[in-house]
């Protein structure tokens, strides 16, 4: 019998309207509980995709897929692993992409008031334009859209850095700064018009690139190996505010938001009041790629060219410039003579791992072929990683089925105290000649339109708490969902759960149905 005549048969109808009500329980309680127990699968899928989601994320971090191998200075053969890590066959491996050499050190910063002052952990990286400093820059982990438009614009030679929001708050800044002051031994520099704290140290800008919500490393700040090279330099010290060359001429950044218009009007101002001769401003002579900041802006110099200032009319005049346009992100800076010097043995080398499968053998290759030890507990973390991914993924998979054996038993249950309630009936349509296969046929149609009923209402509750999660602003690190219900998965579970269902209502009937008309009748 075909379907269309099996549904358009007066026994059909007479199923629907009067077993059925039987099959859905006294109040839909049958479907309300089938209901129940899918909405809680659907829920453990979307809760399972969400998470392994979030984990595959981590897993493809660039700060979870690096590893740092420190230079223990004399211990084993740190150049001989620098040049292996060069080789593809060992890229291919063991699966990293690349590595970079890097420099490590504490130095001290100005905060916006004198007297608050930073000592920052500062990562000096050898290339900014890495996989690593592209997650550092993602749209999750900057603060405000504080960064740069394009790192890969930024000049390699940037002394440029890239600071925390909670470093950031330390020092004084409620909004990103454009500059901020590394602290310039210089003493002597008082004499140039400088102010001194404690006679020693002078306020010396850098420029920021980008406030981020965290670093590798549980660094406070990065930057180039430029930076560390110049602070290093003992030939030019460009970071030594005792050059006169640095005192002798007033450079600003202007920032975009400041009116040209009115830096001139207070430039104007100043110069009537405090020189005989009008100051003027040069816009073009003054570019230096290293001290670009985040923030658009210009550089420009203030001259007297008709008569000689002193230092301190000099001081004079740009403090009086800044009392007016400091709040407006006016920064005075210096043309620092920078120039080559040759970097000590890098602090540490990092790797950037493809996957986490290969991170023991290579710590064993690092180890017996060049001597050089990776900490221990840095490897087992990321093997704990790894493990906890394989994990969530056979325990999501372990979900789906531990629900589709709740349904099967649940179908199993029903259908056989249903059975007991209804089986003269049957066996009254089976005396008058209706087969076993047409009965089936119309409780596997019954029990699937239960089914996708059950099933169309827990994707929609389901749905409706994953979009009022986010609504709310229930999230992981404010981005990713803690459900996550449209996947490949789900669409195999609903089909799964379908097949599985149907098929356990024509197994199940079959076999209750192999009794006679007249056993059915007298319970026999």
């Amino acid at each position: 019998m075909k379907i269309i005549d099996l549904i358009k048969s007066d026994y059909f109808l007479l199923f629907v309207k009067r077993e059925g009500k039987v099959v859905l329980g006294k109040s839909y309680s049958n479907l309300w509980l089938l209901t129940a127990v899918l909405s809680a699968t659907f829920l453990a899928i979307a809760f399972s995709n969400a998470s392994l989601d979030y984990l595959s994320y981590k897993m493809d971090d660039p700060f979870i897929n690096w590893v740092d191998i420190k230079n223990e200075y004399g211990e084993g053969d740190f150049y001989g692993l620098e040049y292996a890590l060069d080789l593809d066959e060992n890229k291919e491996r063991y699966h990293y992409y690349d590595y970079q050499a890097d420099h490590s050190y504490t130095y001290m910063f100005f905060g916006q008031e004198e007297h608050n002052i930073q000592y920052l952990k500062c990562r000096f990286f050898q290339n900014l334009n890495t996989s690593l400093v592209e997650a550092i820059l993602s749209k999750d982990n900057v603060v405000k859209n504080w960064k740069v438009d394009n790192i890969s614009d930024v000049n390699p030679n940037t002394i440029g850095v890239i600071i925390t929001e909670e470093v950031m708050k330390k020092m004084g800044y409620d909004s990103a700064p454009s500059f901020i002051d590394y602290m310039s031994y210089a003493p002597g520099a008082d004499a140039l018009g400088f102010d001194l704290l404690e006679d020693e140290f002078a306020r010396l800008p850098v420029p920021v690139l980008a406030v981020v919500k965290r670093l590798p490393g549980n660094v406070d700040m990065i930057s180039t190996s430029y930076f560390y090279q110049q602070a290093c330099n003992d030939n030019t010290y460009p970071f030594n505010m005792c050059n006169p060359d640095y005192a002798g001429n007033l450079t600003y950044f202007i920032p975009a938001d400041l009116k040209m218009d009115r830096f001139r009007k207070i430039v104007e101002d100043v110069g009537v009041q405090y020189t005989e001769s009008e100051l003027e401003i040069d816009e073009y002579s003054f570019y230096s790629p290293e001290l670009i900041p985040f923030r658009d802006g210009q550089f420009v110099i203030v001259n007297c060219f008709d008569d000689y200032l002193d230092y301190e009319e000099l001081k004079s005049i740009n403090e009086k410039i800044l009392d007016e346009l400091a709040d407006d992100g006016l920064y005075r800076v210096y043309s620092y003579a920078f120039s080559d010097y040759p970097l000590t043995q890098k602090a540490f080398l990092s790797v950037h791992f493809e996957d986490l499968d290969m991170i023991r053998d290579f710590e064993s290759y690092v180890r017996d072929t060049f001597k050089v030890r990776i900490e221990m507990s840095q490897i087992n973390a990321k093997e704990n990683f790894n493990a906890v991914s394989a994990m969530g993924n056979i325990l999501s998979w372990v979900i789906i089925v531990f629900a589709i054996v709740c349904i099967v038993l649940f179908i199993v249950n029903l259908l056989q105290s249903y059975f007991q309630k209804v089986k003269r009936n049957l066996g009254t349509f089976k005396a008058f000649g209706i087969s076993d296969k047409a009965l089936i046929s119309v409780y596997v149609i019954i029990l699937a339109a239960i089914m996708l009923v059950a099933i169309i209402v827990s994707i929609t509750v389901t749905w409706l708490a994953e979009g009022c999660l986010h609504l709310c602003g229930v999230l992981k690190d404010g981005v990713f969902d803690y459900l996550s219900l449209w996947s490949i998965k789900t669409g195999c579970s609903i089909i799964i759960i379908i097949f599985a269902s149907t098929y356990t209502v024509y197994f199940v009937m079959s076999r209750l149905l192999k009794s006679t008309p007249g056993d059915l009748i007298y319970d026999r």
